[in-house]
């Protein structure tokens, strides 16, 4: 008998112990944010491909430019990670001679997703996403 609750003590203290399992990210996701310097709402599309607790992929933003222009620019997704159902990446966005970083973190919950960006002008955007 003791060595019954002896495994069941270690078994419970090994489930414990274990990191949560990474959720699927993986696919394709309509982003959508709201508000920003442009006002109104802005879409973009993460496809993302994960093996274990590492993400890779590409964001899709389509980004206005004074004087008219601009169009769609594919971004590769850098430290990208995931956790449980919690999730980060970030992207590096070049104009001209510049260049910054934005910092995507969140969390998913089936086919959605919510959570912040960080980087750039002002404080974090929040942003919503629909797996297609």
């Amino acid at each position: 008998m003791k060595s019954r609750t002896l495994i069941a003590a270690i078994f419970a203290v090994a489930v414990a112990a274990s990191p949560a399992a990474a959720q699927n990210v993986a696919g394709t996701w309509e982003l959508s944010v709201t508000g920003g310097r442009r006002g109104g709402t802005q879409t973009m599309t993460l496809v993302m491909a994960q093996d274990g607790g590492a993400l890779t992929g590409t964001l899709t933003r389509t980004l206005g430019r004074r004087g008219g222009g601009g169009g769609p620019m594919e971004l590769k997704l850098e430290d990208g990670t995931v956790e449980g159902n919690s999730f980060s990446f970030s992207v590096t966005l070049i104009f001209n001679d510049n260049s910054f970083t934005q910092s995507f973190s969140g969390t998913v919950d089936g086919d959605a997703m919510e959570g912040s960006i960080e980087g750039g002008r002002g404080g974090p955007q929040p942003f919503t996403g629909e797996r297609n």
